[in-house]
């Protein structure tokens, strides 16, 4: 048996072994508590970065869409085939007139404005000018002013005023030109329903083209 002072020496030992085990275990248990809330932030802040970058802020406008589909204009007046016509939208003016058959002669092309964007349901209308010719008489070398209409680009209004054409007459020869585009010849107007080599003789000296 071990006497009682080395009794009480060893049992002093082990309980400073039991201290100092407890505390180990202690910081090793608060260590690793400490790197597991440390990676359960991380974690957390990680997400919570990537959540904000896919949704943005609350005011994030979505980008705005174009249109880049087609528009429906109608383009009249002194233009080779006038009619109605698909176009893609954003396109000019002037493509819309190179679809109709570009310009007739005659046609007033300083009233429009070739680099307008069109817009759906969209009427162009390319004026006609009156075509003045200057005559020379033989008798005392006279001359005059004859103002001829110019039946590809006259309004129907411009073709009632045209001897022996009345209001009929006038659409027809505006309707004839949207069917079959622009007059290739003065005699061409005899086509129109109505206007027979009479008529067309009354008129010849008062058209051009």
């Amino acid at each position: 048996m071990l006497p009682k002072y080395c009794k009480k020496k060893y049992w002093g030992w082990g309980d400073r072994m039991d201290q100092n085990r407890r505390k180990a275990y202690g910081i090793l248990i608060l260590t690793g508590l400490l790197l597991l809330g440390g990676s359960l932030f991380g974690f957390w802040q990680k997400n919570s970065t990537e959540n904000y970058a896919v949704t943005g802020p609350a005011n994030h406008k979505p980008p705005v869409q174009t249109n880049t589909g087609e528009v429906v204009v109608y383009v009249s007046g002194a233009v080779n085939k006038p009619g109605v016509f698909k176009i893609t939208s954003g396109a000019r003016t002037l493509d819309a007139i190179n679809m109709a058959g570009g310009m007739a002669p005659g046609a007033d092309s300083g009233k429009v404005n070739m680099a307008q964007p069109v817009k759906d349901g969209m009427q162009i209308h390319v004026p006609g000018a009156l075509v003045a010719q200057t005559i020379n008489t033989n008798a005392g070398n006279q001359s005059r002013n004859d103002a001829r209409i110019n039946i590809n680009t006259a309004e129907k209004a411009a073709l009632d005023n045209l001897p022996g054409i009345g209001p009929s007459l006038a659409e027809r020869i505006v309707k004839y030109r949207q069917a079959n585009g622009a007059f290739g010849e003065l005699t061409d107007l005899k086509k129109v329903p109505g206007i027979g080599d009479a008529k067309y003789n009354r008129l010849k000296d008062k058209i051009t083209l």
